[in-house]
C-alpha cells in the first residue's frame, strides 16, 4: 500500500513539473512572438491609425496593403526590390561558396591522416571562441585594399574562412564506419570518389544545417554591410530598411511602413525556422565537441 502511494505521488509530482514546465514554454513562446504578430498587425493598418489607436488593436478592423505598395516603390533612387535582389544573391552566393570550401577541408581533416591535423583542428575550434565582430576592423581594411569594396565580393568573401561549417561537417564525417571506408579501399575507390558517393550522401543532414545557417546569417547580416557599403545599387535589404526608415524624418508618421518593411525582412528567416526547425535543432545536437 505504502508503495503504491509513493509511485501515485511521483507520478502526480511528474505531472506537475511537467505541466509547469510547458505553461512556461507557452509563457516564453507568446513574449517571442508577439513583437513579430505587432510587426503584422501594424503593417496591416492605416498610418493614422497605427499611431492614434488607443489601446492599441492587435487585430486591423480594416486591413490594407498600402504600406507594402509603398516599400516596393522606388523612393529617392533606392529600392527595397533591388535591395532583396541583392540579398538573395549574396546570401545564395555564400551559402555555395562555403559549401564547396567546407566540405572538403572537413573531408582532409576527418578522414586524412597528415602531420598536424589535429593542431589545425584545435585552431579552428579556438577561432570559434572568439566573436565575428572582433575581425571587421581586418576585414575592412583587407577589402578595402583590393579595392572590392561596394560589391558583391565585398560582402562574400569574408564570410567564406568561416570555421563553423568545418568543424560541424567533421564531426558528421568522424561517424562514417572505418569498415565502409575499407571496403571501398579494397573495391578500389579512390579517395575523390569516395568523397563524392559515400561521404557527401551521408553528411547530407549537416549540409542542410550548414547551408540553412549561412543563409539566414548572411540574408540578416547588417553591420559588415554597414561598414563596407556606401552606394545604394548594393544595398542589402537590412542596410536599405534603415536608410528607407531614415527618409521619413517622424518615425511615427512612417511606421505603418516601416513595420511592412520590417515584417518582410524577418519573413524568410520565420518561414525557413518553421519549415526546418527539427533539422537545424538535430544538426546542432550531432555536431558534438567531444569526437577527435
Amino acid at each position: 500500500m505504502t508503495s503504491t502511494v509513493a509511485k501515485n505521488k511521483k507520478k502526480l509530482s511528474k505531472r506537475v513539473t511537467a505541466l509547469i514546465i510547458t505553461v512556461l514554454l507557452w509563457v516564453f513562446a507568446a513574449f517571442w512572438f508577439a513583437p513579430i504578430f505587432w510587426m503584422l498587425s501594424t503593417s496591416m493598418k492605416s498610418t493614422t491609425l497605427a499611431v492614434i489607436e488607443t489601446p492599441p488593436q492587435w487585430i486591423p478592423k480594416n486591413p490594407t496593403t498600402e504600406n507594402y505598395q509603398i516599400i516596393f516603390a522606388p523612393s529617392g533612387g533606392l529600392s527595397l526590390i533591388k535591395a532583396t535582389l541583392n540579398s538573395v544573391i549574396v546570401a545564395v552566393s555564400s551559402t555555395l561558396a562555403t559549401l564547396v570550401l567546407s566540405i572538403p577541408a572537413a573531408y582532409a581533416l576527418s578522414r586524412l591522416r597528415f602531420r598536424g591535423r589535429m593542431f589545425i583542428f584545435w585552431i579552428y575550434v579556438a577561432v570559434l571562441a572568439f566573436p565575428a565582430v572582433l575581425f571587421l576592423i581586418p576585414h575592412f581594411f583587407i577589402i578595402n585594399g583590393m579595392g572590392l569594396s561596394n560589391s558583391y565580393l565585398s560582402l562574400i568573401l569574408p564570410g567564406l574562412g568561416g570555421t563553423f561549417g568545418v568543424f560541424l561537417l567533421r564531426q558528421y564525417m568522424l561517424d562514417i564506419p572505418k569498415e565502409l571506408e575499407d571496403a571501398a579501399w579494397i573495391d578500389g575507390c579512390s579517395k575523390f570518389r569516395f568523397l563524392i558517393s559515400i561521404v557527401i550522401p551521408y553528411i547530407k543532414p549537416a549540409m542542410l544545417v550548414l547551408s540553412l545557417m549561412t543563409f539566414l546569417g548572411s540574408w540578416n547580416s547588417f553591420l559588415w554591410p554597414l561598414l563596407i557599403l556606401s552606394k545604394s545599387d548594393k544595398f542589402t535589404l537590412p542596410i536599405a530598411l534603415i536608410r528607407f526608415s531614415a527618409g521619413w524624418g517622424d518615425p511615427y508618421r512612417g511606421i505603418g511602413p516601416m513595420m511592412a518593411g520590417a515584417f518582410f525582412s524577418v519573413a524568410p528567416s520565420l518561414i525557413i525556422f518553421i519549415a526546418f526547425h527539427r533539422y537545424l535543432m538535430k544538426g546542432i545536437s550531432l555536431g558534438s565537441l567531444g569526437k577527435e
